[in-house]
């Protein structure tokens, strides 16, 4: 499944409640590129799809079962949980790489947690190689956006 115009993207669970999207991009860009483009990807989606989307950066004010993409949260110094780390989560829930057919309604955080995390990584693989491995272009989806604006 796409998340960026036309970029391969990796899911991964927080081990909480939220999902971070991984989008490899060659060592090109600065973060103000990255995240204008993200505001801006953000900022459409959420004109187009308000079914989908909240915008509300303040978590009182958005909207339940709706996607909030964090487009401020690229930055240099920001934090985001690593791959696999275990979280300080009841159930000691760990951060788990995911394939996109495994992004469904039914998808709940207690799924991966310290007891199962190894034997999934054994039976899938390590699901977030592709995020080091697949560096890629933003010019073709910067093209695509441009025309959707």
């Amino acid at each position: 499944m796409p998340f960026w115009p036309g970029r391969r993207s990796f899911p991964k669970t927080t081990g909480g409640d939220g999902m971070h999207i991984f989008v490899p991009l060659e060592p090109v860009y600065t973060y103000a590129q990255v995240r204008a483009f993200a505001e801006a990807l953000a900022t459409l989606g959420a004109a187009e799809r308000p079914d989908l989307f909240t915008a509300p950066r303040a978590v009182s004010r958005r909207e339940n079962g709706k996607v909030y993409f964090d487009w401020q949260q690229i930055a240099e110094g920001k934090t985001i949980s690593a791959p696999y780390v275990l979280r300080a989560y009841p159930g000691a829930l760990v951060a788990t790489p995911m394939a996109w057919s495994e992004v469904t309604p039914r998808l709940r955080p207690e799924q991966f947690h310290l007891g199962s995390a190894l034997a999934r990584f054994d039976r899938v693989g390590d699901l977030f190689a592709g995020v080091l491995k697949r560096p890629q272009c933003l010019e073709g989806a910067i093209e695509k956006l441009a025309g959707k604006v």
